[in-house]
């Protein structure tokens, strides 16, 4: 969208939404597919659903080198957008799909030797471990096609184009649910003598790998005739290969850093009870309805930062951040109303067991509070990626992952002995020193200078 010659903030906030909200979609049909596999699976038992929760921390693990990658690929390709070079946008983006390509073989392989061990490190009991397993093994052999989704998508989002990754995406969703029920529960129709057997956790998943693997294959295609990949070319440009892995190791380790906090966090959780860890997945689900409209809107600002400082705009670019950060304080804040007013409706989606619901609406009270600074971390901390920031950005992450939220959650709700309470308490303590620090940065720091 071109402005002449400086935008309002309206007009700015309407260049946010257009390219935003497909992604804000996006994110949450993505999201979806764990969200869908965590209420199918959630009614054929507690332990089911605990060990698609920990599968999913496992498959956050095994993308953080893939987010790396993505990240660091869309930031060249806005900057080349918003300086009209797209042979330059065709050279990153080649990269970062071969890089990433290469990369998520290399995770599969290493990811599906180390399933059952992951979820037991994470505490889970050996019948949980072995869902688990199930569940990973068949979602690793398709990681490459997931990865690569993720990728593409970043691409058409550098470009200031969401809305063809979205559409790609609704169809996945699609199929993954037509698939999905049948065979994790069974189908059987006689007078066409069709048989489908119920594979519980292993059907969910193998909804989810073909499902993604009809997405990429489409979304490829999509890039190529849009002028945004070249067709199957093998060539690294190596001058973005050295841009991308340093703009992308920081969101690399940054997700890491994150997941393996997660992981420990959810150690610490699951030692109360099973039921405890259950609502814990089902609240992380609840919570990601919010999570992820302001994700979208950090996406949003990482690409249109990048575009405007691409296109020496840097007074610009700044105004995007904060325009971003209202809306989606906006929307978050709204969910966390929901969460407060509706609980027992939300956590009713996912479960009817009467221990995992009184763990969940608990969760939910405590999420309520946390949507405004989550909303704000995740938009400035975008922003500041788009300016190329990422390193300060996983500082961040790391003082409030490791040295706040972890110590508070083993001080408090262990070693005092205060209860689970505590430990979600410290997810609050987290969110708000994060978006202080963030904020900070964004607002007295140098980037735009």
């Amino acid at each position: 969208m071109e402005f002449s010659p400086e935008p309002s903030n309206s007009q700015l906030r309407k260049a946010i939404y257009s390219l935003a909200l497909p992604i804000v979609w996006s994110n949450l049909l993505q999201r979806g597919v764990g969200i869908i596999d965590a209420m199918l699976v959630g009614h054929l038992g507690a332990a089911e659903l605990a060990a698609v929760g920990m599968a999913q921390l496992v498959i956050f693990l095994a993308n953080a080198l893939i987010m790396g990658i993505g990240i660091g690929t869309m930031i060249p390709v806005a900057r080349s957008t918003g300086a009209g070079h797209p042979e330059d946008v065709k050279e990153a983006a080649n990269t970062g799909v071969i890089m990433g390509f290469i990369a998520s073989i290399l995770l599969s392989i290493i990811s599906y030797i180390l399933s059952y061990q992951s979820a037991i490190i994470m505490g889970a009991s050996p019948e949980v471990a072995i869902l688990a397993e199930d569940y990973l093994h068949i979602i690793f052999i398709f990681l490459f096609a997931r990865g690569l989704i993720y990728i593409i998508s970043s691409i058409f989002q550098g470009a200031g184009d969401s809305k063809t990754p979205l559409q790609v995406i609704i169809w996945v969703n699609i199929v993954h649910v037509i698939v999905a029920y049948p065979l994790i529960y069974g189908f059987n129709y006689e007078p066409l003598l069709i048989h489908i057997p119920a594979i519980g956790v292993r059907g969910a998943a193998w909804a989810n790998g073909l499902s993604e693997l009809g997405g990429v294959i489409v979304l490829y295609a999509l890039g190529v005739k849009k002028g945004l990949l070249r067709f199957f070319t093998y060539k690294i440009n190596l001058t973005y290969f050295k841009s991308i892995s340093k703009l992308g190791y920081p969101v690399f380790l940054e997700r890491v850093l994150i997941t393996t906090s997660q992981m420990v966090y959810a150690r610490i959780v699951i030692g109360f009870s099973v039921a405890a860890y259950a609502a814990h997945q089902i609240g992380f689900n609840i919570e990601a309805l919010a999570f992820l409209p302001g994700l979208g809107f950090a996406q949003a600002a990482t690409a249109m930062v990048g575009q405007n400082l691409g296109a020496r705009r840097p007074e610009r670019a700044k105004r995007v951040g904060y325009q971003s950060n209202y809306i989606a304080l906006g929307v978050m804040i709204l969910f966390g109303v929901s969460y407060l007013v509706i609980p027992k409706f939300w956590v009713g989606l996912f479960t009817t067991d009467n221990e995992v619901a009184a763990y969940g609406i608990l969760f939910c009270y405590i999420a309520a509070f946390i949507q405004a600074p989550l909303a704000s971390s995740m938009v400035f901390a975008g922003a500041l990626r788009g300016a190329g920031q990422t390193q300060f950005v996983m500082y961040t992450t790391i003082i409030g992952a490791w040295g706040i939220r972890l110590p508070f959650a083993y001080i408090f709700g262990i070693w005092a002995n205060w209860g689970i309470i505590w430990v979600w308490i410290a997810m609050l303590a987290d969110w708000v020193a994060r978006s202080a620090i963030l904020f900070g940065r964004y607002k007295w720091g140098r980037q735009f200078e």
